[in-house]
């Protein structure tokens, strides 16, 4: 049985050149191509109405929340701040609802820069709007370099689920100016760049919930431990799908045989 992992679109609110389209959602194709790579189906989902939150999450067995623009301050109670980018108030409350209930079905999520920010934020956290507001920051974290090259190292927790599939240390690309602050209830800091920013976080006691403030999509073509991340979200996500299916009522288990 072929596991469905959902990603989280972006939406375009612009007319989409060459086409009569007003507006749209997109994903990158490195997401899309990374998990089919692993053997697993990607299904797009775009933001809308959050009523559709639970059909979604329904037939999907695991979410990747993808990157994008800045998360509005609004969610954590703060106020916008000079360095604060573009944001979606419409992206973002659709998205805390998706992952909300996500993590309500106990479904493997791997959180992907903006969507490691949308995580915490989902679990009582907060976070700094630029990386200038932190005193210790000196890494250039919107690498100007190609988005498949890494820029910098990170110090991984040992014991940790990361440094069971990438090691204690790895290299990474970096694509964001905002950041972890305070850290949600139930979330652990498992990664760190050597500037002390929060490089990644994990959901303790959730079999797959991991947030990477990093794009490893971009870069597990020609990395073979960023593949084993999405290997091992995969895995996850086709183990709690069996066990799903197994725990099933018989009429279910005929119709999911014929996904």
């Amino acid at each position: 049985m072929t596991s469905i992992i959902g990603i989280s679109a972006a939406q375009l609110t612009a007319q989409v050149p060459n086409t009569i389209s007003r507006n749209g959602a997109y994903v990158g194709g490195d997401y899309v191509s990374v998990v089919a790579k692993n053997g697993a189906a990607p299904f797009v989902i775009p933001v809308t109405d959050k009523r559709l939150v639970t059909t979604f999450v329904d037939q999907i067995d695991g979410l990747i929340l993808s990157g994008g623009q800045d998360v509005s301050p609004t969610l954590y109670g703060a106020k916008p701040q000079a360095e604060l980018g573009v944001t979606s108030i419409i992206r973002d409350e659709f998205e805390l609802a998706l992952l909300k209930e996500t993590l309500a079905q106990k479904k493997p999520v791997l959180a992907v820069c903006r969507g490691a920010q949308l995580l915490n934020i989902a679990l009582g956290g907060t976070l700094h709007q630029d990386t200038s507001y932190i005193a210790t920051s000196s890494l250039p974290h919107m690498q100007q370099d190609c988005a498949t090259r890494t820029t910098h190292g990170i110090q991984i927790e040992k014991g940790s689920k990361l440094a069971k599939i990438l090691g204690n240390t790895a290299q990474v690309n970096s694509f964001h100016h905002q950041a972890i602050n305070i850290v949600g209830t139930g979330l652990k800091i498992t990664a760190t760049a050597p500037d002390g920013v929060v490089e990644a976080v994990e959901m303790e006691g959730a079999p797959f919930v991991v947030g990477v403030q990093w794009h490893p999509e971009l870069i597990a073509e020609t990395d073979a431990s960023m593949q084993r991340l999405f290997q091992e979200f995969v895995r996850n996500a086709e183990l709690g799908a069996l066990k799903q299916f197994y725990n099933a009522p018989v009429s279910f288990k005929k119709i999911a045989t014929s996904r």
